[in-house]
């Protein structure tokens, strides 16, 4: 018999243990003590028990296919380099628009509100289309280089974000970026 991940659910490691990210669901969760062990082996294609498997399923976290091939595949994603969010501030000198303050503002609003009432599923997919729709569909000067336009919109959001009276959290900020940045292009 031959397992793959449950559709919508994704997994890192962080400090040493497996974070699993179910978006159908909308929660994250941990693993723990033998099906932490057992879901490492399964994802390095190595022999599980086939009880430890069949709790994997049980918790809906593995199931059952008929293609081989299909047992665990490994997002192939670029590390990063650098974070942008971390970068030194080239403009900080320069003063911050009312319009950005507002503009961010109000995604952060409108995203907070999103994430109380929606699906995360839902979330995420309509912020993907979001960006989409949106991308490319701004002209740049050929002069400017992307990469600077896209660390210069970051910077503003990173300086506008601290006048949101919202708590600073990681997916609210993440996915109100992206939507801010998907506004340029």
């Amino acid at each position: 018999m031959h397992y793959r991940l449950r559709e919508n659910i994704s997994c890192c490691d962080v400090d040493g243990h497996l974070i699993f990210l179910d978006i159908a669901q909308d929660r994250y969760f941990k693993l723990t003590g033998a099906l932490e062990k057992a879901m490492r082996r399964f994802l390095v294609h190595e022999n599980v028990a086939p009880a430890l498997m069949g709790s994997l399923a049980t918790a809906q976290i593995l199931v059952e296919t008929s293609d081989p091939a299909a047992h665990a595949t490994t997002a192939n994603i670029q590390l990063p380099t650098c974070s942008a969010i971390e970068q030194p501030a080239a403009t900080s000198n320069r003063r911050l628009s009312a319009a950005i303050v507002v503009e961010v503002m109000a995604t952060v609003w409108w995203v907070r509100h999103q994430l109380k009432t929606r699906a995360l599923k839902t979330i995420l997919e309509t912020a993907g289309a979001y960006r989409d729709r949106k991308t490319g569909t701004h002209e740049i000067a050929a002069s400017t280089d992307p990469e600077d336009n896209l660390l210069r919109a970051n910077e503003q959001f990173a300086r506008a974000r601290r006048y949101v009276p919202i708590e600073p959290i990681c997916l609210l900020d993440s996915l109100s970026l992206l939507r801010f940045l998907s506004r340029r292009g």
